[in-house]
This record gives structure tokens, sequence and C-alpha cells, in this order.
């Protein structure tokens, strides 16, 4: 007899629909749905926004910014192939819960989710970024039964312990539900203080692991929350400014893993800010070069120009890194101390001039668009971006994000009008030409800047390869693209006999 999926996670599909395919794993749901397996539970996740089998070409910044209309039409659009296959995945699956990570930019298309899987009779259970920004007014959410809040491992494990049981729920930290017309807001859940104590992401848990290269499946995250403030963050209003780190030990456990189990020898970590914390940094590396020798991986991470020096760089390099992604946003010194960035050009052109010194490849973010700035500090940007000369850029264009200062300034400033239902992410993203919320530059002058920002950064951006939907994957008929999910849900089957 078949034994009941418990959850199925779904990660929302965004990349898709404006026609790519994101390359990295949902660590977050992913690492949640393991503990849960260890705890005896049946889980699995469904990442709806990454598909190998539609092909790899290179996007761009330039490709990307133009492309937030295809979300805007394809997220409503039920037709869309990918909506099919939600549909289909979660039919013949049939678990008990859906469980839905919602983030700002994947808000509509998460509660098409949530609606597609009441309309097959599913307890839909929602967490993640978007509503731990809005917390209480997420129990308002369309389509969703059970909202948490903060981290799930410790929340979701006792509410499928305790449904139905209504009075137990509510002695949950980190739940809220609704009750007819009564609502209940348990808080948020206690913080993880070791993350050691809970098991690393289990890659066999990802219903369609033949979609990723193996790179895709070594994204690794080593620390929940980060230090800084940024305004145009939402890091600050989820985690506060605490960090938490897992051990070098540990991280290096789940390195091994992905070598043991796919060959992989190269991996990439996402963190916020992975060298935050410099101790368990070189400790980190000299414990990878004592397991597996000098430069046996090759490896990236993102870091703050100020979180970085010539000690972290060496070690960094001897452990394999090869890539340093570096936030900068903007050229222009006013800018970066009205955004509390915390650092300064001349920062800036220091950890790049150590990375060149240890032959790092140089990936940097720029952004444009912040409310305050002039043609001049955009041209300052400009000037900065040609003087540093970065071996590839990922250009941002702003986006007030919900819980973010700058949120709170646009709206302050009327440049927005706050939406419960948040209609405007459907038309705008943070690699949008749509985005304009500008107090000192007129729409024309921006489109200007913005286009010759494209190109530059476009031209200069020297290929890192993304995931793109291919042309012989656009052209499949909805029937065979059926048959080859149902192949592959046929296969999933005997795990659950």
């Amino acid at each position: 007899m078949k034994r009941k999926l418990d959850i199925l996670f779904i990660n929302p599909p965004y990349e898709r629909l404006k026609g790519f395919s994101l390359g990295s794993i949902p660590n977050g749901i992913l690492g949640l749905a393991t503990h849960l397996n260890k705890e005896g539970y049946h889980t699995l996740v469904y990442d709806a926004d990454t598909n190998y089998d539609e092909g790899l070409m290179s996007y761009n910044n330039k490709n990307r910014a133009e492309t937030q209309d295809e979300y805007a039409k394809n997220v409503d659009d039920d037709s869309y192939y990918v909506w099919q296959e939600i549909r289909d995945v979660i039919r013949d699956l049939d678990p008990r819960y859906i469980g839905i990570t919602l983030k700002t930019p994947t808000i509509h298309s998460g509660l098409k989710i949530a609606k597609i899987a009441k309309e097959l009779g599913m307890t839909v259970l929602a967490g993640g970024p978007h509503v731990n920004i809005i917390e209480e007014k997420a129990l308002e959410l369309e389509n969703v039964d059970y909202v948490f809040f903060g981290e799930g491992e410790k929340s979701v494990l006792k509410y499928l312990k305790s449904y139905p049981d209504r009075e137990k729920l509510k002695e949950i930290r980190g739940i809220g539900f609704k009750n007819g017309k009564e609502s209940y807001y348990g808080g948020f859940s206690e913080r993880i203080s070791d993350l050691d104590t809970l098991p690393f992401p289990e890659r066999k848990y990802l219903i369609f692991i033949e979609r990723y290269v193996n790179t895709d499946l070594s994204t690794i995250m080593a620390s929940r929350g980060c230090p800084f403030k940024c305004t145009f963050c939402a890091s600050v209003p989820i985690w506060g400014r605490s960090a938490v780190f897992r051990s070098p030990d540990h991280i290096i456990s789940e390195i091994k893993d992905l070598h043991d189990k796919f060959n992989v020898r190269e991996f990439r970590f996402f963190d916020d800010t992975f060298t935050a914390k410099k101790t368990n940094i070189i400790s980190f590396c000299k414990r990878l070069i004592e397991v597996y020798g000098d430069r046996y991986f090759s490896w990236y991470c993102l870091s703050k120009v100020n979180a970085i020096d010539e000690e972290v760089f060496y070690w960094l390099r001897r452990a394999g890194c090869s890539q340093i992604h570096l936030g900068v946003e903007s050229g222009s010194e006013k800018i970066l101390k009205l955004m509390k960035k915390g650092i300064t050009p001349e920062q800036v052109e220091r950890a790049v001039h150590l990375a060149r010194k240890y032959n790092f490849w140089v990936h940097t973010f720029f952004m444009t668009g912040l409310p305050y700035e002039t043609l001049d500090d955009m041209r300052q940007t400009i000037s900065f971006i040609r003087k540093i000369k970065p071996d590839s850029i990922n250009l941002c264009t702003f986006t007030p994000y919900p819980g973010t200062e700058l949120y709170d300034y646009c709206i302050k400033k009327k440049l927005i009008k706050h939406d419960d239902s948040y209609e405007m992410f459907k038309h705008i993203g943070h690699h949008s030409t749509s985005n304009y919320f500008l107090e000192n530059v007129n729409k024309e002058e921006y489109q200007e800047v913005l286009k010759e920002m494209l190109e530059l950064t476009t031209n200069m951006s020297n290929a890192l390869t993304y995931r793109k939907l291919s042309y012989r994957l656009r052209t499949l008929t909805l029937e065979k693209f059926k048959r080859k999910i149902k192949l592959k849900l046929n296969k999933l089957s005997p795990k659950y006999n």
C-alpha cells in the first residue's frame, strides 16, 4: 500500500516565468525537508523554478532586465506549461500538505500555487521571507491555511505532531492560522543558536534532481542572518542584525557528502556575507586544506569589501576559492552613506586590488535607481565601474521591498503607495527596466542612463553561465511534456510503498 507523502515543499517559479531557469537549489526548504525526514516524516521538495532539461544559455544584465513583462503575463496565464506541470506534480504525488516558501518577488506565483493546491483539496502551509516581513498580515493571504514565522524546523515539526488539535496548535511559537472569523498569531519561533544541530540539506529529496548540473546541487549556506544594516535589504527585519554560523567541520561534512555522492569539485556559498566572521572562515579554509589539500576544489563566496583583508584572501585562495563576489552598489560616496552600506569607494578599490593580487575572478554587485540618486551619482557609478574593471557585474535596479528602510522612505516621499496585495511586484523586480522610484531624475533621463549602464555591464561581464529555456522545450507540446513528468513521478512512487 502506498504510504502518504506528508509535505511537498514547493519553491515557486519566477525566473522560469521570465524565460530563464534558476541555477541553484532552494537550501531553506530542502534543509527543512531533510530535518523532517530525519524525524520520521516523509517530505519532498519541488523546485518549480529550475529545469536543466530546458537547456543552457547565458543570461546577462540586459536580457534579464527586459523580461519582467514576461513574468507579469505568464503568472496569470493558467495555460502556461509551468502551471500545468505544477498541477500534475501536486495531483500525482498527492501529499497531505503543500508547503510554499513565499518571497516578495514570488508572492503572486506562490499564491497561485496555493490556489491550485486548494482546488486539489490540499492543506496549504506557507513560510519564508515575505510572511516574516508582513507578520500578522500573512494570516489574510488567500488560500493559505497555516503560516509559519521565523525558522521552521521546530514549529513545523510541532505542527505535524499536534494537527488537527487547535488548542495544541495555539501553544506553538512561530505559527499562525485562522479559525472562522478569529485568527491566532503565535509570534516568531525561537532562533536556532546552534546550526550544527540541524542536518545539512539532502539533495536526494529534490523530486527532479536530474534537472540540475552538479555545480547547482552544490549551493551551500554556511550561516543565517547578516550583521549589517543596508537600507535596501530585508535581512534586518527578518533576522535583526544577528548572524549565526555553522562550524567549519559541519560545512566540510556537507562538502564531503557532495563530493562522494555527486563527484563535486566545485561549490558555491550563497550567504549574505560569507566572510563576516573572520576566525570561522580561516578555520574553515585550514580544515578544508587539511582534509583535501591545497586547491582541490574550486569555489566562490560573497563578501563585503570591509569584511575581508589580505589574510582572508590568502587562506581563501589556498583553499580553492577562485571567485570573490563583492557588494559595491555605487561609486558615489554620498549614496553609499545614505544606503548605510558602511563602505567607501577606497575600500572597494583596495578589496579589488587584493583580489587581483591573489588571482581571484572579481564579480561585483551594483545598484541604480535609488530614490535619492542624481544623474551625477549615476555617472560616478559608471566611471567607478570603468575604473575598477571587475571581471563580471550583476546590475540591479532598485526595488523597494517591504520591511526595508527604503520601502518606508518611498512611501513617505509618495514614490509608491502601499498595497496589501503587492500588485506592483508583478511588474517590477531587482532586474527590471520597469522600476522607477526617483526624486531627482525624470524617467526619460533615467532610462537613458540605465540603458548605458546595462550596455556597459553586459559587455564587461564575461560569461557567468546561467540557465535559460531552450527553444526545444518551448516548442514541446503540452502532452509530450506531461508524459515526461508522469514518467518521473512514477519513478518516485516506490519510495512510498
